[in-house]
């Protein structure tokens, strides 16, 4: 089933933070949230994982509605996020980024 560009989207980040690289955590957090919501993105939630059940563990997770698939992927292709890719792979020892939609 394809996409349609038009339609809904919501973001899912899960993310593992180095516990040793406090500041470049903080740095890519205030420059990935303007970029976030500057492409229309809503905040649904932040959250803390509490327990993991079955599955790799994370520290973090974030939930965003967004009015298109391509909002979302435009911004994660524009030059300002892309400068902030080192600053993100210092702080995570592991994220994961995904566009989600309703099934």
């Amino acid at each position: 089933m394809r996409i349609a560009m038009s339609e809904s989207a919501t973001l899912v980040v899960t993310g593992t933070p180095n516990p040793n690289e406090m500041e470049s955590i903080q740095g890519y957090l205030q420059g990935v949230m303007p970029l976030l919501l500057g492409a229309g993105g809503k905040l649904v939630k932040r959250l803390k994982v509490e327990n993991v059940l079955h599955g790799t563990p994370s520290g973090m997770a974030m939930v965003m509605d967004f009015d298109s698939v391509e909002a979302i992927t435009t911004m994660f292709a524009s030059e300002q996020y892309t400068a902030l890719i080192p600053m993100r792979d210092k702080g995570f020892s592991a994220m994961n980024i995904l566009v989600t939609r309703n099934m």
